[in-house]
């Protein structure tokens, strides 16, 4: 003789809903586990015409700055704007490429300081800030920026 089972069959309806169910929270745990592509760096700044606006805020703040103005004399500022448009858009891997000089070179005969670098840092972070642009595209911009220092910067200075 058989063994009553304890267990009751599902209603009918539940049975034919389970798998259906189970895929379905199987499909949003899985998506919540995957996250979305993050944008590309040169996107999170704004792209390409929020990068130039970026980039010419930060050089007006240069070249007015009692901290920083004593290099701009005499410069192209237009042409200055583009440059520095054209190298964060392609260091922040965007579509732009950057013509100019290296950043040693460029900055040779500048007897730059440490402290004009800085200055120069906090006009970017600022711009940064007023864009709107997120902590983390900022500090990734930053870090990626960062070992230009050494080819900018005068030794002892």
């Amino acid at each position: 003789m058989q063994q009553p089972s304890l267990r009751r069959p599902a209603p009918p309806r539940l049975t034919r809903l389970r798998p259906a169910l189970m895929a379905g929270l199987l499909g949003c745990a899985l998506a919540g586990c995957a996250s979305a592509p993050t944008q590309p760096l040169h996107q999170q700044l704004g792209g390409v015409q929020g990068i130039d606006a970026i980039a010419r805020g930060m050089l007006q703040r240069m070249s007015t700055d009692p901290r920083t103005r004593r290099t701009f004399d005499g410069i192209n500022l237009k042409t200055l704007g583009n440059n520095l448009a054209a190298h964060l858009c392609q260091v922040a891997d965007g579509p732009c490429v950057y013509e100019g000089e290296t950043m040693a070179k460029s900055h040779a005969d500048l007897n730059l300081g440490g402290s004009e670098f800085d200055a120069t840092v906090q006009f970017l972070r600022d711009e940064l800030d007023a864009a709107g642009v997120s902590t983390a595209a900022k500090n990734e911009l930053l870090r990626r920026l960062a070992p230009m220092r050494r080819d900018i910067v005068q030794p002892g200075r």
